[in-house]
């Protein structure tokens, strides 16, 4: 049984509503609005089959010929997807996946990530080629036709032209800057990440609303909108579940279906944070449908579809500011540089490899929400301490590879707590969307450390070196960080709180 076999023409994106419901601008609750529904009725039309007149929507994905069953559930034929942010470390392994999983995927992006990247003094260590090259290689090894423009996503009006030549059926939203670092370096980058990121995502809300209003939105989002509460609170995914309650001077409240606190760690988690309200408003006020994507650490290098052809690989960053944990470890490692451990490395945080991250993706656009509907999934495989996955890059770049790998502690740049208790809910995409992690940690950084170590990547490594070292601290000081200790891998112990991920009511806790 496929997970959405059972989603009906009512999440649909090629389903125009009719009838007596005024569904757009309505400012009403869901419950609201299915009372209407109920007593009124709903009478739809499809896009896709105008054959049909006017008709109930209770066709389902199982029994509609427009939708074809596929590894990840059904999926909409020709599905016309419209990437932001298309050029990105996510965006160009999730256009190539999806194209040739039959969807007709577009995109724009303005090349912000490597201008940036480039500012630093750095450059993606795994060469990658120009979008020219990418989309005629992607034509020759996979059959796929992508459509790219470059194209800023603040002009509205350029952006605006695109939206009506394509009708995206889902936009999938990468088109932000992805950095806590770059984001604290000071005034003008902090400024320019969240007027990036909150009103880029502003404008384009508008633009669906006027152009395609039925389409999926995938919006990117991070876990660490939330932060890590000290209390050890449960970090539900985005809304309180309906048996929440707030207890307080001996009265009780339900808190289901209420914005779970955050508590973000940049200025860069703020601007996500704001996105989020925008995008649950923007739900709630034009019906709009849409997944907020919490995402944990992204790591590796891999998928089929990037691994067919240098030309088709994905960027691959180490540097201070856009480099994520583990792909600078397994960088330091190569370098011979001693993996940096900020602070105690007590700090918890979700992790899941590249290729997953794009089977969660593939399967949140196969099960389009209801309309109205905002709805948040924490998209992660497994919780790890940072010293922990230290100590698992060190031993796959030793035992595997032969190299000496030590591992130090450094001042923390940041402002976070070193040891804080971290429960997660993470129990939508293996309970209603059928995901299972399948690429285990260590043998994607054994993958990374193998491309890393190919002669023409590691001179490419070895040209950024001056980059990897943490010099960006959250007080706004521009200072080189101090090490703390240098120690040989295994003779650390993990102490502090232990890591609780939740992804299932009948299996427990894992």
């Amino acid at each position: 049984m496929q997970h959405n076999e059972e989603k009906t023409c009512w999440n649909c994106p090629a389903a125009l509503l009719k009838g007596n419901v005024d569904f757009r601008a309505c400012g009403q609750s869901i419950a609201v609005i299915q009372n209407k529904i109920s007593e009124e009725g709903l009478l739809i039309e499809c896009t896709r089959r105008p054959e049909l007149g006017m008709f109930e929507p209770s066709i389902t994905f199982e029994q509609c010929p427009e939708w074809r069953e596929t590894q990840y559930g059904y999926l909409l034929k020709e599905m016309r997807v419209m990437i932001l942010g298309i050029d990105g470390y996510l965006g160009w392994t999730l256009a190539l996946k999806i194209a040739k999983l039959g969807c007709r995927v577009s995109g724009i992006d303005n090349y912000l990530r490597r201008n940036a990247v480039a500012e630093k003094g750095s450059k993606s260590v795994v060469p990658i080629a120009d979008m020219e090259t990418r989309l005629k290689t992607a034509k020759e090894q996979h059959g796929v036709d992508i459509d790219f423009r470059e194209l800023d996503l603040l002009d509205r009006d350029e952006l605006a032209e695109y939206l009506r030549e394509v009708q995206p059926e889902a936009v999938v939203h990468y088109g932000e800057i992805p950095s806590a670092p770059y984001s604290m370096v000071d005034a003008e980058h902090a400024i320019r990440t969240q007027h990036n990121n909150t009103l880029g995502t502003l404008g384009v809300l508008f633009l669906i609303k006027e152009i395609c209003p039925e389409a999926n939105i995938l919006k990117l989002g991070t876990m660490g909108e939330y932060g890590t509460p000290l209390t050890g609170r449960p970090i539900f995914e985005g809304l309180f579940p309906a048996d929440a309650v707030l207890t307080w001077r001996g009265q009780e409240w339900s808190m289901g279906g209420e914005l779970t606190p955050r508590d973000p760690a940049s200025f860069y988690h703020v601007s996500k944070v704001q996105d989020t309200f925008n995008v649950y408003e923007a739900c709630k006020y034009w019906w709009l449908r849409s997944y907020d994507v919490m995402q944990g650490v992204i790591f590796g290098v891999h998928t089929e579809e990037v691994a067919a052809h240098p030309d088709l690989r994905t960027r691959l960053d180490v540097d201070e500011w856009f480099g994520t944990v583990i792909n600078r470890f397994v960088a330091q490692a190569v370098l011979g540089i001693p993996l940096t451990v900020y602070g105690s490395g007590e700090q918890i945080r979700g992790y899941l490899a590249l290729e997953d991250a794009m089977e969660c993706m593939v399967r949140l656009l196969s099960s389009p929400p209801e309309p109205g509907q905002y709805d948040v999934v924490n998209q992660l495989s497994q919780l790890y301490k940072v010293k922990e996955l230290a100590e698992i890059v060190a031993r796959v770049g030793s035992r595997r590879h032969g190299l000496t790998v030590r591992i130090q502690r450094v001042e923390n740049p940041r402002i976070e707590a070193d040891e804080h208790p971290f429960l997660v809910v993470a129990k939508k995409l293996r309970e209603n969307l059928g995901y299972q992690p399948k690429t285990p940690l260590e043998v994607e950084i054994d993958r990374m450390f193998t491309l890393l170590l190919q002669p023409r990547v590691r001179g490419r490594l070895e040209s950024v070196r001056d980059t990897v070292f943490p010099k960006t601290w959250w007080s706004g000081e521009h200072k080189e960080t101090m090490t703390l200790e240098v120690y040989e891998p295994g003779t650390h112990v993990m102490a502090g709180y232990s890591p609780d991920l939740v992804v299932s009511d009948h299996d427990g806790d894992e």
